[in-house]
């Protein structure tokens, strides 16, 4: 049996961190990209189709955001473990895991089949979309028992300090779902053509080979997952453990579409022009928000080891080294955009007002990224030591408590540009309080470990 080894808990804290980061960005720029290409095959089908698959959006969402939930919970206690060396524990909660993500997407598949009509007319489904909605999502709600398992498998491997592995996992998933998509939807090869039922089968297909990948790896290179030893009793406090931080991590992973529904519907008072600007600006801002994300995915496995191996000493090597990173790549993508910002929206359009509206988008949101990276930062890493509490307030704060609200009431002052002014000053609180609540939470943590 391999011991479990804490990777993350020698040598130099910024090379531990960046090998956690560099593949992460790699399999999140494969998955954006390959969801634009999916969106351009079943364009192809027209118009009805492709709404039928927007509607499917924040469907995916929520179960991107529970399959992501669970993850963290997983991945907070799995890396403690990890860094405590406890093997056999590390065993029973990634398999404890597993059972919890396969009840978990068969409830996804159940509720989300027993609803569909209902929801999707609330979402706004016509008598023209419906049927293609019908025929997208009965297939497509399938996909999610072969998406939340893997997903949680995933996030097992990163906290023993391995990213490679889960990245390419999920970038060989996007290519063989964009591969699929053209033949089963048009038929080439002698396959039959499916249309929009053919873009689903894709997807869970290309989930099913994730599936059987991951739980190959965990099985039998990392021999993480156990047949025996799992009663009643062992089950449910590891789901206990898991939930504690897996469910706030979910009710932040759903608040974000949330605002965002908001915020484009204040945006859309302002013009089509409007609408169509925020999100070519939101798609460019994303490929920049990459980075933040791969860096909240980092220090969360970092911390978790470290913590759970007491090396206070790293954690705030890491910190310091992390908030240092966040500032620079801010303002590295404050001077990109300064520089390149007319050249970069020509090559996407040339409507005048929908260059003019994401222009102000790109060159006033990103005085917030370095705040955003630290509000990134202690939320990872409150996640990590089991304390999700104050990373669900600062997330949902951030956006639904000061962003809308101040959103709506500096639109009203100062038109569009408020709302983006609006969005920097929430990074910029949400950062200053996750800064200050980090220091006071480890500084605790800290005090308790030498009183024991």
């Amino acid at each position: 049996m391999k011991p479990a080894k804490a990777k993350l808990t020698s040598g130099p804290v910024s090379s531990a961190i960046l090998s956690m980061m560099a593949p992460m960005v790699i399999g999140l720029i494969v998955i954006i990209t390959n969801s634009l290409v999916d969106a351009y095959f079943v364009s192809q089908l027209g118009s009805a189709p492709l709404a039928a698959v927007s509607y499917a959006f924040p469907v995916s969402f929520i179960v991107g955001a529970i399959a992501m939930g669970l993850g963290t919970g997983t991945a907070s206690l799995a890396s403690r473990l990890f860094g405590a060396g406890n093997q056999e524990k590390v065993r029973q909660v990634a398999t404890h895991s597993m059972l919890l993500g396969l009840i978990a997407g068969l409830c996804v598949v159940i509720f989300g089949l027993l609803t569909l009509e209902e929801v999707f007319s609330l979402l706004g489904a016509d008598e023209q979309t419906m049927p293609f909605v019908k025929d997208y999502m009965e297939i497509y709600y399938w996909g999610g028992i072969f998406l939340v398992i893997p997903m949680i498998g995933n996030a097992v491997l990163r906290a023993g300090g391995d990213a490679k592995t889960p990245s390419v996992l999920m970038a060989s998933t996007a290519v063989i779902n964009a591969v699929l998509d053209p033949i089963l939807i048009f038929g080439w090869f002698g396959f039959p053509a499916l249309g929009i039922k053919g873009a689903a089968l894709a997807g869970v297909l290309a989930n099913v080979v994730f599936l059987i990948a991951s739980l190959s790896i965990l099985i039998f290179r990392e021999n993480l997952i156990q047949f025996r030893k799992n009663t009643v009793a062992a089950i449910l406090h590891s789901w206990n453990q898991i939930l504690h931080v897996g469910l706030p991590a979910i009710a932040s992973n759903l608040i974000a579409p949330m605002s965002t529904a908001l915020v484009t519907s204040l945006i859309s008072s302002f013009g089509q022009s409007a609408v169509a600007a925020f999100g070519l600006a939101s798609r460019l801002e994303a490929f920049i928000i990459i980075i933040f994300m791969a860096l909240g995915g980092a220090i969360a496995p970092f911390v978790g080891q470290n913590f759970g191996a007491q090396k206070f000493d790293r954690l705030k090597q890491g910190f310091v080294f992390c908030v240092a990173f966040s500032f620079i790549y801010a303002l590295f993508c404050i001077g990109f955009f300064i520089l390149s910002v007319d050249t970069l929206l020509g090559f996407f359009t040339t409507d005048p007002e929908v260059i003019k509206t994401a222009k102000i988008q790109l060159l006033y949101c990103p005085w917030g990224y370095g705040f955003l990276g630290l509000a990134v930062i202690a939320n990872g890493s409150f996640n990590a030591v089991g304390k999700p509490m104050p990373a669900m307030t600062i997330s949902i704060g951030r956006t639904l408590l000061v962003y809308v609200p101040l959103a709506y009431w500096l639109a009203s002052s100062m038109g569009i540009r408020g709302v983006f002014i609006a969005q920097v000053l929430a990074n910029l609180l949400a950062g200053i309080v996750g800064f200050i609540w980090y220091q006071n939470v480890f500084k605790q943590l800290r005090l308790d470990h030498q009183t024991i």
